[in-house]
């Protein structure tokens, strides 16, 4: 895969023709695990697109801040930067934060959504105050507050990243090479600490912005008016699967599918079943 920039200053993967299909991913994952889409949208005649997210890349610029909504609008501005038309739009893991917050922020430049893995609306944000079972699984999450994260991810290889890869994902072996790649990417110069504000802006009013906070409220009381399709693996061990219950009540138009034997990478994990359920629904 060859590796291109914006003239927004975003890096991307790009393969094929057609109908754009922007791929978004989350962590601890990177762009290039996006090659299965990649190499299986193309030959279906999509023009495929897998940006880095803003903070991977050692040569991204900073952002005032890293909440979710914001590095949506990035993601914005990219698309607009490299394709006129109309996009589909896939989103995993904190990818599908930033697909909310792209379907939110403008609804007309979006053809259908799919999005993966963590749920839009109340339920997610609740679990953490009042389910004991996703606050285990949300452990890691907290533990990003605190500095010593920055030394301790990358401790023995990142051993830290495989654990999660292993956790979220329980009986696949085949997640190493995935979660190699990852590694690569956050052992660049100054990419763990970015992908790390991720987690500290959605925490910490003194990374927050006025701005954003309001603009997040406005849309909050909105639903999502793209045609929507979200998936997620029966043992995910990352964010339960129980908490896209209710869901639907925060769109106009949204299909939901739980995929049985199948954890939080799934995409990857089931990546052909997958992609034909991706494909059928943008084909409907």
């Amino acid at each position: 895969m060859n590796l291109s920039k914006s003239n927004s200053g975003h890096y991307f993967y790009t393969k094929g023709e057609g109908e754009p299909l922007l791929f978004l991913h989350g962590f601890p994952d990177c762009a290039e695990n996006f090659q299965h889409q990649l190499n299986f949208f193309a030959e279906k005649g999509y023009q495929v697109i897998a940006p880095f997210l803003p903070g991977y890349h050692p040569e991204d610029q900073d952002l005032d801040t890293y909440q979710s909504l914001r590095i949506a609008e990035e993601m914005i501005t990219f698309t607009k930067s490299i394709t006129d038309q109309k996009i589909n739009l896939f989103g995993h893991d904190w990818g599908a934060s930033i697909a909310y917050g792209m379907a939110g922020l403008e609804p007309d430049l979006i053809n259908k959504m799919i999005t993966v893995s963590v749920p839009h609306g109340i339920s997610v944000g609740a679990s953490f105050l009042s389910d004991g079972d996703q606050q285990r699984k949300s452990w890691y999450m907290f533990f990003f507050q605190l500095p010593i994260a920055d030394l301790a991810v990358p401790t023995n290889n990142f051993n830290f990243i495989n654990r999660l890869w292993m956790d979220w994902s329980p009986n696949w072996p085949e997640y190493k090479s995935y979660a190699d790649k990852t590694i690569e990417v956050l052992s660049k110069g100054n990419v763990l600490s970015k992908a790390l504000a991720y987690y500290r802006c959605t925490f910490q009013e003194s990374l927050q912005t006025e701005r954003i906070n309001s603009l997040t409220g406005d849309l909050s009381a909105q639903t999502i008016k793209v045609p929507s399709l979200y998936l997620h693996g029966e043992n995910d061990g990352c964010i339960g699967a129980n908490l896209s219950e209710g869901m639907e009540n925060f769109f106009d138009d949204l299909e939901i599918k739980i995929l049985p034997k199948c954890g939080h990478f799934l995409h990857l994990e089931k990546s052909e079943e997958v992609n034909n359920i991706i494909l059928d629904f943008l084909s409907g």
